[in-house]
């Protein structure tokens, strides 16, 4: 991209947002999300190859659209739409089931957070929808609360105060703070900052993980992330999710998970995680025939099965994954 004091001395004026929106057959929800976006913000979608016509519905809805051809996975269409979606001061990452409120109002209020704070990278409004309070703002992955979801703590407790900590909830949402990683279902962050880390890494395609993986980037840097209420965003959530079978979606979230410890974690925590995680797969695993599961029986069985294969070493096993596995 050129840089901005070149572009003002050619006369050219660069917006102040570029809205990023990847697409994998989205299109119950897509046309929302464009329109809560103002109409003098430019939006780029990456289309992931869908089959049921999101492209269409996008361009329908007056977005650029760039047909991937393939799905590239969330990461890397992130990082295609910011190099070929146009300069930007910054890039508002924002998921096909999410939509601004009051656009104006909400870009205004992330932009000024940003503006009062050089160190501030990214700002995140408040999600709104069904859970959203429990699932937008967490703490960076700890050996503490990945024992605790592992063996059903978090499940069977679910106000617990390491939960509640690890989640933001002892926080007056009503007010700004900093995070260490909020969800990216809509996220803005500066353009140069995204740039200097290589915005997402490719590592964790298809998805899951790299968010938090950027989180943590922006955070070792020396960079700072905030919560802005005064900006608001709607989220549906777990819509991807649910066209997966969770015997493919759960062992590449394992997977990356891992991924995202061997770059971040203390050999310590990657141990005291990978047991936990092996001793709640089998855990799951011994309870299924006794409880209702949240998924058909024979899908979540496979789905634990391939993650005890995963952490044992055998490989990752998963419809998602190129070639059906990974090791």
């Amino acid at each position: 991209m050129p840089p901005r004091a070149a572009l003002s001395s050619l006369g050219l004026t660069v917006p102040r947002v570029l809205v990023a929106i990847v697409s994998w057959n989205s299109s119950a929800h897509l046309r929302e999300a464009i329109a809560s976006v103002p109409e003098s913000v430019p939006v780029v979608v990456v289309d992931n190859a869908s089959s049921d016509g999101s492209a269409e519905v996008a361009r329908k809805a007056s977005a650029r659209v760039i047909d991937a051809g393939v799905n590239l996975g969330f990461g890397p269409a992130c990082n295609r739409a910011a190099r070929e979606g146009g300069p930007s001061e910054t890039i508002l990452f924002l998921n096909p089931d999410a939509a601004l409120v009051d656009g104006s109002r909400t870009l205004a209020a992330l932009l000024a957070a940003l503006d009062a704070d050089p160190a501030v990278a990214a700002v995140a409004p408040r999600l709104e929808g069904d859970g959203q309070d429990r699932f937008q703002l967490r703490r960076l992955p700890s050996a503490r609360a990945l024992v605790r979801e592992a063996l059903l703590v978090d499940r069977l407790f679910p106000n617990n105060a390491g939960f509640r900590r690890d989640r933001y909830l002892d926080q007056d949402r009503r007010a700004a703070f900093d995070v260490e990683q909020p969800a990216a279902a809509a996220l803005l962050v500066r353009r140069d900052a995204f740039e200097a880390l290589s915005g997402f890494d490719a590592a964790f395609t298809p998805a899951w993980f790299e968010d938090v993986d950027l989180c943590a980037r922006l955070l070792k840097s020396g960079r700072r992330i905030r919560y802005v209420p005064e900006g608001r965003a709607t989220h549906v959530g777990g819509v991807t999710m649910q066209a997966l079978l969770y015997r493919d979606f759960r062992p590449v979230y394992v997977r990356n998970l891992f991924r995202y410890l061997t770059r971040h974690a203390s050999p310590g925590t990657r141990a005291a995680a990978r047991a936990a995680a092996l001793a709640g797969a089998l855990l799951r695993l011994a309870l299924l025939p006794f409880v209702r599961p949240d998924h058909p029986r024979p899908d979540a069985a496979g789905a634990h099965a391939r993650v005890v294969r995963g952490l044992l070493g055998f490989g990752w096993r998963s419809a998602l994954l190129k070639g059906g596995r990974s090791s």
